[in-house]
């Protein structure tokens, strides 16, 4: 079984981690458009056009299934593929139905890119859930994305000198949960939690894009509860710029969740 991972870089690693859980024994290909990344401040159409050269990409690759691991690619482009996919195209979407069953009172923070947060499917996504558009607070973080992407020797600082300086000052009292919009946002969830001082939770859409592939490809029988990471994982890289560099990186971050590729 070959899946097929798609990402405007190193953000979608978080999704293909959730994936390895449910599917340790599949094929992994890992594209990353690092030529465009980030996406968030690009227009819907380039974003479109971008994803549409993935897919077909994947396609030739013979894939299973594409996994769209960007927010921003699934807003822009998730329903255009599906017009022709002769594949599943599974999309991810900020886990605000999640947030509002299990924090039923107080604030939702919602933090991504501007064209998330600006984007039609989030409206109509806040539209026809219960008291969403009174609850979700959404944030668009231009220029966080870039900052992980980079992985510069200063990233980390950059990084949190961006929160206190554009995040911090959203957080409320009755914030009771953070929705990280965005895959790269997830390899700072801890940052995130801590950064009033209040350990705030996270929710992100990673292991509902799993479960989701899982069922996409006929896999019905899932644990309640996420299962362990393999110790080894089958994952080929692909990136569109810089790709020995954002392999070594995709690698590294892997191996720090304890997966060896």
């Amino acid at each position: 079984m070959r899946i097929g991972v798609f990402d405007s870089g190193l953000g979608g690693l978080s999704t293909l981690l959730s994936c390895l859980r449910y599917l340790p024994n599949a094929h992994f290909l890992f594209y990353g458009d690092s030529a465009h990344s980030p996406y968030g401040d690009k227009t819907a159409s380039e974003v479109q056009q971008w994803t549409e050269d993935a897919y077909a990409w994947f396609v030739r690759q013979g894939v299973d299934a594409v996994v769209l691991a960007c927010n921003t690619a699934t807003s822009a482009a998730a329903l255009p593929l599906r017009e022709y996919a002769d594949v599943p195209i599974i999309g991810i979407e900020p886990a605000i139905k999640k947030a509002l069953m299990l924090y039923p009172e107080g604030r939702i923070l919602l933090l991504a890119t501007a064209m998330t947060v600006t984007g039609e499917k989030l409206r109509n996504l806040l539209t026809q859930l219960p008291n969403a558009e009174q609850r979700v607070q959404p944030l668009a973080c231009p220029g966080l994305a870039e900052r992980i992407e980079s992985q510069s020797n200063d990233w980390q600082q950059q990084v949190q000198e961006y929160l206190h300086n554009h995040v911090l000052p959203f957080y409320s009292t009755d914030t009771q949960v953070i929705v990280l919009g965005c895959t790269h946002y997830c390899w700072i969830s801890n940052w995130l939690s801590e950064l009033n001082g209040r350990n705030i939770p996270t929710l992100d859409g990673n292991d509902g894009v799993a479960r989701q592939l899982c069922r996409r490809l006929d896999i019905l029988c899932l644990p309640d509860t996420p299962p362990d990471l393999p110790v080894e994982a089958s994952i080929d890289f692909y990136f569109t710029a810089d790709a020995a560099e954002k392999t070594q990186v995709a690698r590294r971050l892997l191996r720090a969740h304890g997966v060896k590729t």
